[in-house]
């Protein structure tokens, strides 16, 4: 039977837990805060992202309060940045609140709107271009990315403020696997995240990492034999909760008609908390879904049920993907068309199909999706961090805000090197305005990297190539 190859790491020499945290107790001035706060018990909205490590960011940091005697009200609003109506909507539902945090939604001083009315905390752990003036943040990648998850650096605060439960570990490593931190099967696990891995996964939940014979999921991009338990439950959260990228199924039957997608994952997650021991011994997506009480599993299975279906129909309509340009050693590959099912994560599968069929050592994938006539998506995803898609897509933002500021609000773009999102939802700015952008963007990335090729970069051009993402010129 196949190995997992997390299991050939040697974790022997790896930072304890408790050292890399007391260090960073004693270094990061907004953890130092946070700590602070969480000790004072009073009332709390919690804001977290919509993807598996926004939810069980969100879930960890609420049980840490509500176990030190706060009272909580968790929410998880659609789309990655926290809006002032989203905010000012949570604050009428819950006006006696004296204070926010956020977890795994950005590190932007967007929000620092926020502290006009309540004091305000971020836990976050994606690269900062513009950090927070007014809001204190704990984000140990801010300045320099680091690869983790929000969930691991709420676990991390969990246990420094001596809340954490096992079900707080599987959290974590629920949302680790969500955002490609780890990765059991072929050995992957981030250096930050080492330190938790030992100490709270490696032996305690070493039957989640083991490879199981079930049909690889969208977090199998790399080898297509099997998978391993924590990514189907992983796979089923992301599915069912919208992933992020607001795939719900609210239109496909009556029953899910006002189902919130990402509050039926964590209520569904609440509700198996005391069931940790049952959740070691699940070998199957159905062996999780049975685990949940009826109420919840009934919808589960519904939406579960739906994001199959589209995930297969996605699949296809990705096969027109071309490659149009080549940046050293990262081949680009350009996908345009409309609203395809499941866009963002098909996309991560399909690139590691296409870089297989072109022998490429590197590969990066844009696609520019129509998804109606006031929404176009462009996605990034990438097998390496080369060329980085978050620095891509925070370009498309920046310069599509400067040519239609009348529709700023409405533009959004960002992200990891590996896995980046901007999405436009306006029909102020129309589909062919964005897929213009798109392709001015790839044309000065590849002026850029043939005036490299061919000499030196002045100044100017250094600062271009960092702008566009470059990460491979120095």
């Amino acid at each position: 039977m196949k190995e997992s190859k997390i299991f050939d790491i040697d974790f022997s020499k790896v930072e304890e837990h408790a050292t890399q945290w007391e260090n960073l107790a004693s270094t990061n001035d907004g953890l130092k805060k946070i700590l602070e706060v969480v000790k004072k018990p009073s009332k709390a909205l919690v804001f977290s992202h919509d993807d598996p490590d926004g939810i069980t960011s969100g879930l960890i940091c609420k049980r840490m309060l509500q176990k030190l005697g706060w009272e909580v009200k968790h929410y998880m609003p659609e789309g990655f940045k926290l809006q002032p109506e989203q905010f000012e909507k949570a604050l009428q539902e819950f006006p006696e609140a004296k204070c926010v945090f956020i977890l795994d939604k950005g590190t932007s001083n967007a929000d620092d709107f926020i502290s006009e009315k309540l004091p305000c905390y971020v836990i976050d752990h994606h690269p900062a271009v513009t950090p927070p003036e007014k809001n204190t943040f704990f984000n140990p990648g801010s300045k320099s990315y680091i690869q983790c998850s929000g969930s691991v650096l709420s676990h991390g605060i969990s246990v420094l403020a001596g809340t954490r439960e096992e079900f707080d570990d599987l959290l974590a490593l629920i949302g680790l696997k969500g955002d490609w931190a780890i990765e059991p099967v072929t050995g992957v696990c981030a250096d930050f995240v080492r330190p938790f891995f030992k100490k709270y996964a490696l032996d305690n939940f070493r039957s989640l990492f083991t490879f199981v014979n079930e049909r690889p999921t969208m977090f199998d991009a790399s080898q297509r034999d099997g998978t391993c338990v924590i990514s189907l439950i992983s796979e089923v959260i992301h599915g069912c909760g919208g992933g992020g990228f607001s795939y719900f199924y609210n239109d496909r039957e009556s029953a899910l008609k006002d189902v919130l997608h990402p509050d039926l994952c964590a209520k569904a997650l609440e509700e198996i908390s005391e069931k940790v021991e049952e959740i070691k011994k699940v070998t199957s997506v159905e062996d999780f879904l049975k685990i949940i009480p009826e109420k919840e599993q009934i919808l589960l299975r519904k939406i579960w049920n739906y994001f199959l279906e589209d995930w297969e129909k996605a699949s296809s309509m990705l096969d027109s993907s071309a490659r149009i340009l080549k940046l050293e050693d990262t081949s680009i590959y350009l996908f345009v068309g409309p609203k395809v099912p499941l866009l963002p994560m098909i996309g991560s599968i399909k690139l590691f199909d296409l870089k297989a069929a072109g022998n490429d050592k590197l590969a990066q994938i844009i696609m520019v999706s129509a998804v109606s006539d006031s929404y176009t998506h462009v996605s990034v995803r990438a097998t390496g961090n080369q060329v980085h898609s978050g620095m891509i897509c925070n370009e498309l933002q920046n310069t599509l805000r400067e040519r239609f500021p009348e529709a700023k609000q409405f533009i959004s773009g960002g992200g990891h090197p590996v896995a980046a999102e901007c999405t436009v939802k306006t029909d102020k700015v129309s589909f062919l305005n964005v897929l213009t952008r798109v392709t001015e963007v790839l044309n000065e990335m590849s002026s850029i990297d043939k005036i490299k090729s061919n000499g030196t970069l002045n100044e100017t051009q250094k600062a271009k190539a960092k702008q566009l993402g470059l990460d491979y010129i120095k």
